[in-house]
């Protein structure tokens, strides 16, 4: 039953990752950030329902301009007022092309309100390297 609701929740989040790298544009009046070397970025976060976390990314430089991607991803749980880090829970990802994807899974000891915090260093000729923080906030 656990193997089979894992595997569940691994396709939902492949599905998720892969429509959600669709890109989208700037509204007319909206700002948006201009990044160097990063074309876009993308963090789903999931907790299933038997408190299984799973942060997957997408992050698309620019072909001829990205030359690296560094990944950094950890999970905090809110206690009170305050974010502390779940032990076992950072991840590391590069990549030398102008594209990098991934997802991580945990099992979680409890319930409570978690946050994926993920930051992507984007490295290229574009300019100085590109740090993109993102944090996505689940309770289960």
């Amino acid at each position: 039953m656990k193997i089979r609701n894992r595997i569940i929740s691994l396709v939902m989040l492949a599905v998720m990752l892969f429509t959600m790298a669709i890109p989208t544009f700037a509204q007319d009046n909206a700002i948006t950030p201009y990044y160097n070397n990063t074309a876009s970025t993308e963090t789903v976060f999931v907790i299933d329902e038997n408190g299984v976390a799973s942060i997957s990314y997408t992050c698309m430089g620019y072909r001829n301009i990205t030359t690296s991607i560094s990944v950094e991803m950890k999970i905090q749980k809110k206690t009170w007022w305050w974010w502390n880090d779940v032990d076992g829970t950072y991840w590391t990802d590069s990549s030398n092309t102008y594209y990098c994807s991934n997802a991580h899974s945990v099992q979680l000891n409890q319930g409570g309100t978690y946050k994926a915090v993920v930051t992507y260093t984007v490295y290229g000729s574009g300019g100085e390297a590109d740090v993109i923080n993102s944090e996505v906030e689940k309770s289960y």
